[in-house]
């Protein structure tokens, strides 16, 4: 077996084509709905193939993982295009879930109304897999949650422009830069005028939502939020909060 690197060291491992991750109360849910994505032709996520108390065993998706924008594949428009037409297919496999499964639905994150579909919650790069330069699957379903598409376009055009603060370490591109990726992204995506229109607020409400949820973990003693609130990543997302507010009439600009 071979550790796959990632956000959790020790515990995420490849075991020729399957996966092996730490499993937990949302993993049912979750797998349903990677079964779901499979008949309704998504191609590009693990499909699940054994749960336990503690661990699942998912396929292994192909491709490199697209971890940071400062490659120039991975930070290329080509790429960035894919990967907003990825999402889309992907929240196109996603509508229909809710209303399909009988069962009881477990989610790590919160539901957020309306629940028009169930979101990745994480689309960012570290969880895009990639072929060359087209982003090709999607990777860590533990955050996925019922929401508005939109909840999930706007974490996703945070992480891939990326809208990040210029004290932020390893920030790769200026903000004239990160506001021309945001306008690309939304247009691959095939996003409405109003949907971009929503965008800059929705996005630091997402943004707060993910502090508030670090810090009640945290508060919580699960040792992994405890550790990343420690190292100051709740402030990196205030921050960038900060960024996009400030940067708001431009964002909107050249959304439009």
């Amino acid at each position: 077996m071979k550790e796959l690197e990632g956000g959790r060291a020790g515990q995420i491992w490849r075991d020729g084509n399957t996966v092996i991750r730490p499993s937990g109360p949302w993993t049912p849910t979750v797998h349903r709905f990677l079964c779901h994505l499979k008949n309704n032709s998504f191609s590009g996520a693990p499909f699940p193939l054994e749960l336990t108390q503690h661990q699942e065993i998912v396929s292994y998706v192909e491709g490199r993982v697209c971890e940071h924008l400062s490659d120039q594949i991975v930070g290329s428009e080509h790429m960035l295009r894919s990967a907003g037409k990825l999402l889309r297919k992907f929240h196109s496999a996603s509508y229909g879930f809710l209303e399909a499964d009988r069962e009881a639905q477990t989610w790590m994150l919160e539901p957020r109304e309306p629940c028009e579909i169930v979101c990745h919650g994480d689309f960012a790069p570290y969880n895009v897999a990639t072929v060359g330069d087209v982003a090709v699957g999607i990777i860590d379903f533990d955050t996925a949650h019922p929401a508005p598409a939109i909840w999930d376009l706007a974490y996703a055009v945070y992480r891939w422009a990326p809208l990040s603060a210029p004290s932020n370490e390893g920030l790769v591109f200026g903000v004239d830069e990160q506001l021309r990726r945001a306008k690309i992204f939304c247009e691959a995506y095939g996003a409405t005028l109003q949907e971009k229109l929503q965008l800059p607020d929705l996005i630091c409400r997402r943004l707060q939502a993910l502090v508030d949820f670090m810090i009640s973990r945290a508060e919580a003693e699960d040792p992994t939020f405890v550790e990343d609130v420690e190292a100051g990543e709740s402030a990196v997302y205030l921050r960038d909060i900060d960024h996009v507010r400030k940067h708001q009439e431009q964002l909107l600009l050249a959304l439009r």
